[in-house]
């Protein structure tokens, strides 16, 4: 989508709830654009909507060809503290750009769930789990919630059912980040491949962030199976990730992920 469609979408879907109702019409209710947008110095890809209509924006720090994707907020409301983080990040990397390597492009999307993050939910609007509907080999309709309460249709009637999930799918298959860091809580522990240079990847933000691996065999954090994941999709397509969950509900824990995002990229620069 050109960002002269998103702009007119944009004012269509506010106009539409305008005229819907006089409540529909103020500020509060109305879909609203990112803040950034008023600082056109900073690149940004419009990449869709929520189900409500609220924008979907990626913005850009650096010019490298390689790829670094931050992404906070999949599960809403209840995770807002992976959006403040995510958002702070972006604010040191604008302020303190030397940080970032000239070999990468580091994308940011603070809110991957807009309308749960309005809401207070960590659910899309349709109730589907934003980290279960994505594809690949463990995809199912039925699926556990980050609560650990099994819940049908939580993965979506199929992958991929969700807008949401298909435009930042999209987004990531055209732009294919080297390395996606998804910010979560509140478990304080981190996910990542293990061998080869991805596996250095991972000890390089444990061991700067403090963050703890589990261990082979050493049994999982989470009490649950989690399917249908983005990281578990992203590796299927041979995209890296690392999964991050903060160690509480409410801080951001901005310096900690800051010594990690510090310690990678130079090695995705170098890669």
């Amino acid at each position: 989508m050109s960002r002269r469609a998103f702009i007119a979408r944009l004012g269509a879907v506010a106009g539409a709830a305008a005229l819907a109702s006089p409540a529909a019409a103020s500020p509060a209710s109305a879909p609203r654009a990112p803040t950034l947008l008023a600082q056109p110095e900073i690149p940004w890809t419009p990449i869709g909507f929520s189900q409500t209509g609220l924008p979907l924006v990626v913005y850009h720090l650096g010019s490298g060809p390689t790829h670094v994707l931050v992404l906070g907020g999949q599960h809403g409301g209840p995770e807002a503290n992976t959006i403040e983080l995510a958002n702070r990040l972006m604010t040191h990397f604008v302020r303190t750009p030397g940080d970032l390597p000239s070999e990468l492009t580091l994308d940011v999307l603070a809110d991957a769930n807009p309308d749960g993050t309005a809401a207070g939910i960590r659910q899309y609007l349709s109730g589907v789990d934003p980290n279960r509907n994505w594809g690949g080999a463990d995809w199912q309709s039925d699926a556990y919630d980050s609560n650990g309460r099994f819940r049908p249709g939580l993965g979506g009637e199929e992958p991929f059912s969700e807008q949401e999930t298909r435009a930042l799918a999209d987004w990531m298959l055209q732009t294919r980040p080297a390395l996606t860091v998804n910010y979560h809580s509140a478990g304080g522990f981190m996910f990542g491949s293990r061998d080869g240079a991805a596996g250095e990847l991972t000890a390089a933000y444990s061991n700067a962030s403090g963050y703890p691996v589990p261990t082979p065999g050493g049994g999982s954090p989470l009490s649950y199976r989690a399917t249908g994941s983005l990281n578990v999709w992203a590796r299927s397509v041979g995209l890296g990730t690392l999964f991050i969950e903060l160690s509480t509900p409410n801080v951001a824990e901005f310096d900690r992920n800051l010594s990690g995002l510090r310690a990678v990229l130079p090695r995705l620069a170098t890669s």
